[in-house]
């Protein structure tokens, strides 16, 4: 273990599905957040829950960097890359003046989604409402090592 592995915090992610495919695929490439830890040690891993009606994680990405911004210069600068309609950018950031980009490389989706269930079952899991952090045990079960 290197030392900044020491430090590196990874994620787990709650996300839309309709968000959280195009991640683990590949084709969005910035995860746009109200709130996120600034400063977040660049390579750190976002596992990606999505949400209803899929209910599973279903793969990871890596962080390459975070940004904050005004939200308006966010839509200026990510919205060809951000996977969001307008209405749904004014409406997510309504009454913030502020929020985070978070820069992902590496997508990579899971042969087989993990469940809910199981997330349950083996780690007694509850999906976050925006985030949580990713202990060794959900490392272990996602990766299988």
């Amino acid at each position: 273990m290197s030392t900044l592995d020491l430090f590196r915090h990874d994620f787990v992610l709650s996300i839309k599905p309709e968000y959280a495919v195009p991640i683990v695929m590949g084709t969005k490439t910035v995860e746009l957040r109200r709130r996120f830890p600034y400063g977040t040690v660049t390579g750190a891993r976002i596992y990606v829950y999505a949400t209803v009606p899929i209910q599973a994680v279903i793969g990871y990405a890596t962080i390459s960097t975070v940004e904050q911004h005004p939200v308006e210069r966010i839509w200026e600068l990510y919205q060809s890359v951000a996977g969001i309609k307008r209405g749904d950018f004014d409406e997510y950031y309504a009454e913030r003046s502020s929020g985070f980009v978070i820069h992902l490389i590496k997508p990579t989706p899971l042969e087989e989604a993990i469940p809910l269930a199981v997330l349950k079952e083996r780690l007694d899991f509850t999906p976050p409402q925006s985030f949580a952090y990713a202990d060794d045990r959900f490392r272990q079960l996602v990766l299988g090592s």
